[in-house]
């Protein structure tokens, strides 16, 4: 289910965007949900420890339930934008949890195939399912984009329930059994008062920083994509939208410094981990490859769209060849790497020098538009960035002892979705700004009202012919030439820092400062350090 919906849910918005004329907003309602995704992750990761992670998995299930329904339901732009922020706190929340469970029931050595598995292994079915399941609902005489929303929040809640409840059972054996211990305060804090409590709570999860950290995001960000030439009253000439990015870089950004180093008595990210050189490392490539990926991404279906004739199903088949090739090469990499107990840093500089040569291929594709070339691109960059993304995480999981996975893992994703905000935020600014001018530059002749339907949807450009339609084309090239070049630039810095990484073999523990086994007991002839040479030594 998660994966299916994961790689339908984007066409049912941009077909809801379409239908409602206002392609471009879509751009404003991913920046947005994006942020979100980015805050989603620190706070379920908190939440995993604070009250356990059947109850987060449940308390994601309700949001992604909930957002589902305003979606399928929604009139306008506005509920779709509402419906979408309250599914990705769902959305965000089951992707870090089950990373979580998955780290606290594998070791080093099988945790990148279980990994792989639970985030793509049905991927290879779904690919084919995801065009035809589109094609059908968006077809004419079809069910629509609604119920493409509609049956995913109806099937959801038999699909989790079985997770929650086997691990409700298993919490409660294992305190049975004085194997999970609950937490020194909380017999005391039961007895307390509800104020309390909830301050408490309040206090463990960072509200506060949480808080400030979306509000910096979002103060600086949002306004980037919302300027847009589209909308008549946010536009760079508009006092509130510099307003809000200097409130969000000078006022937001100081406050959550401040706090998160001063007065959290929990802090989103423990500054400790930052001290790690792998998990520091680790996040500084999850941010900028993600920037990289959201800039030649984000709005590639709408180039698609435009640029090729494509049938529906085969548009989607061409947004998901990206998925699909990441997730077949990031588990092939973790099957070798799990026989071979090999490391995992030369595989990463490796991969993301792939990934560099996919988005450089790209500038010849953009502009020839030819099968070969367009999928070529895609499958490059997922052979670089499975790997990458598989071996990223596995790194920044084994650096840490297993008390801090909760949060390292956290600290990984929050970059990477961070990444995404900036990256779509960029993408969405260059789209709404630059490809009016471009088709007002090649297709002379448009008045501002068509100029602004085929910004809006780009499917309209299909009908045109002839040189028109040519013309049309090099608009939504030339405009993609400028999401690129930076694009390029900046993956570069992921291997850079790949370098930064400390390397360490993938063996039957649970991570490599603790060296102990799934049981807790030390694994023989393993020492603290994580250098190879050390961790090495346990045989085969």
């Amino acid at each position: 289910m998660y994966i299916l919906d994961n790689g339908t849910n984007w066409a049912w918005g941009s077909y809801a965007a379409i239908q409602f004329l206002h392609y471009q907003q879509f751009a404003a309602i991913q920046c947005a949900t994006s942020i979100l995704l980015a805050i989603g992750k620190p706070l379920f990761a908190k939440l995993t420890d604070a009250v356990g992670r059947a109850e987060s998995i449940a308390i994601a299930l309700f949001f992604y339930v909930l957002g589902y329904i305003v979606n399928a339901t929604t009139p306008n732009m506005a509920g779709l934008g509402a419906g979408s922020c309250i599914w990705v706190l769902g959305f965000s929340g089951l992707q870090i949890a089950l990373q979580i469970v998955i780290a606290d029931v594998t070791t080093l050595r099988w945790r990148p195939i279980v990994s792989s598995l639970s985030t793509g292994g049905w991927y290879f079915i779904n690919f084919y399912a995801n065009g035809q399941i589109t094609t059908r609902l968006t077809a004419p005489g079809g069910l629509g984009w609604r119920w493409g929303y509609g049956i995913y929040a109806i099937c959801y809640i038999p699909a989790l329930s079985p997770i929650i409840i086997t691990l409700l059972w298993a919490q409660r054996r294992a305190r049975a059994q004085g194997i999970l211990q609950d937490q020194p305060a909380a017999s005391t804090e039961a007895k307390s008062p509800l104020g309390t409590r909830v301050r408490a709570f309040v206090e463990d999860v960072d509200a506060v920083g949480l808080f400030l950290l979306a509000a910096t995001l979002a103060l600086i960000f949002l306004p980037i994509v919302l300027a847009g030439g589209s909308y008549a009253t946010t536009t760079w000439h508009n006092p509130a939208i510099p307003a809000m990015m200097v409130i969000g870089g000078v006022v937001a950004l100081p406050l959550f410094v401040f706090w998160e180093l001063k007065r959290a008595t929990h802090p989103v990210v423990p500054w400790r981990l930052l001290g790690n050189r792998t998990i520091l490392a680790g996040c500084a490539i999850n941010f900028f490859d993600f920037v990289s990926f959201y800039l030649t991404y984000g709005e590639l279906y709408g180039f698609v769209s435009a640029t090729t004739k494509w049938k529906i199903d085969n548009l989607v088949y061409y947004t998901n060849a990206q998925s699909l090739s990441l997730t077949f090469f990031g588990l092939g990499w973790a099957i070798i790497a799990g026989i071979f107990k090999t490391g995992y840093k030369k595989s990463l500089i490796v991969a993301l020098a792939i990934r560099i040569l996919g988005v450089g291929l790209m500038f010849y594709a953009r502009s020839h538009t030819n099968t070969a070339a367009l999928v070529m691109t895609q499958i490059i960059q997922g052979l670089g960035g499975g790997i990458a993304a598989v071996a990223s995480q596995i790194g920044a999981q084994g650096a840490v002892p297993h008390q801090d996975v909760a949060l390292a893992t956290a600290a990984l994703l929050l970059s990477a979705e961070v990444g995404n905000v900036v990256g779509t935020a960029a993408a969405g600014a260059i789209w709404v700004n630059r490809l009016p001018v471009e088709i007002a530059r090649h297709v002379p002749g448009l008045n501002s009202t068509e100029i602004k339907s085929y910004v809006g949807a780009p499917t309209l450009v299909r009908a045109l012919t002839g040189e028109t339609y040519d013309n049309m084309v090099a608009a939504y090239s030339s405009t993609m030439r400028m999401m690129l070049i930076p694009g390029i630039v900046v993956a570069i810095i992921p291997l850079a820092a790949a370098f930064f990484v400390k390397d360490f073999h993938l063996l039957e523990i649970q991570n490599a400062v603790e060296v102990k086994t799934l049981d807790g007991k030390r694994a023989e002839g393993a020492g603290e350090s994580i250098a190879p040479r050390i961790l090495e030594a346990e045989k085969v």
